[in-house]
C-alpha cells in the first residue's frame, strides 16, 4: 500500500512541477523581471485592490498592469475582469489597457497565441470604450474576434492587415468603427445654403 501511495505522491509532484515549469515558460518576462509570486497571488485573490492602490489610474497602474500580465499569463481574466468592473473608472480603464497593449507587443515576439489571447480577450469585453483605448494603445485598427471558430463574425470590409495575426481564414478579425460605405454627403450638401447671406433686409 506504502508503494503505491508513494508513486502518487511522486506522480502528483511531478504533474504539479510540469504545471510550474510549463507557466513559468509562458510568461514573457525572464524569471528576475518577473513579479514576486505573493504579489500576483495577492493579485489573483483580490484584483479589486489594483483599483484601490491605484484609483487614478495612470502611469503606475499601466505599470502594474502590464507587469502582471507579463509576469504570468494566468493574471489576464482577473484584468479583464476589472475591465467589465462597473466600479472601474475610465481612467483605470484605459491605464489597464494600456498596459495590456503593452504586454501583447512584447507577447507578439515571443507568444503569438498569447497576443491572440490578449486581443480576444479585449474584444470580448464587448465595451467599445475598451476596444477603442486598446486600438489607440496598440494603433490598430482591428484585433481579433473573441472564438476560434465562431465563422459568423461581422465580415465587414476594410483594412485587416494592421492586427496580430490570427491563424484562421481572416473570418475571425471585426474591424471596428464600421466605416465600410462611403461618406459622400446626401444631396450634394452645399446647394441649400447659396444665397443665404442676402436675406439681410435693406436699410
Amino acid at each position: 500500500m506504502s508503494v503505491i501511495k508513494t508513486a502518487l505522491r511522486m506522480a502528483a509532484a511531478a504533474a504539479l512541477a510540469a504545471t510550474i515549469t510549463s507557466a513559468a515558460s509562458a510568461a514573457i518576462y525572464p524569471p528576475q523581471r518577473q513579479l514576486p509570486a505573493t504579489v500576483i497571488s495577492e493579485f489573483k485573490a483580490s484584483p479589486n485592490s489594483l483599483l484601490q492602490q491605484y484609483p487614478t489610474g495612470g502611469p503606475q497602474l499601466i505599470s502594474r498592469a502590464r507587469d502582471l500580465g507579463a509576469s504570468d499569463p494566468t493574471t489576464l481574466p482577473s484584468l479583464i475582469a476589472l475591465l467589465k468592473d462597473p466600479a472601474t473608472t475610465t481612467e483605470q480603464m484605459r491605464a489597464i489597457v494600456a498596459g495590456l497593449a503593452q504586454v501583447a507587443r512584447m507577447a507578439a515576439q515571443q507568444d503569438q497565441a498569447y497576443a491572440n489571447e490578449i486581443q480576444a480577450a479585449i474584444a470580448g469585453t464587448g465595451n467599445p470604450d475598451v476596444i477603442a483605448a486598446y486600438q489607440a494603445a496598440t494603433g490598430d485598427v482591428a484585433i481579433a474576434a473573441t472564438g476560434g471558430g465562431a465563422g459568423g463574425g461581422t465580415g465587414a470590409g476594410g483594412p485587416t492587415g494592421n492586427g496580430f495575426p490570427t491563424g484562421g481564414g481572416g473570418g475571425g478579425i471585426v474591424v471596428f468603427g464600421n466605416n465600410t460605405t462611403g461618406n459622400s454627403a446626401p444631396n450634394g450638401g452645399s446647394g441649400g445654403v447659396s444665397g443665404s447671406t442676402n436675406s439681410v433686409s435693406p436699410r
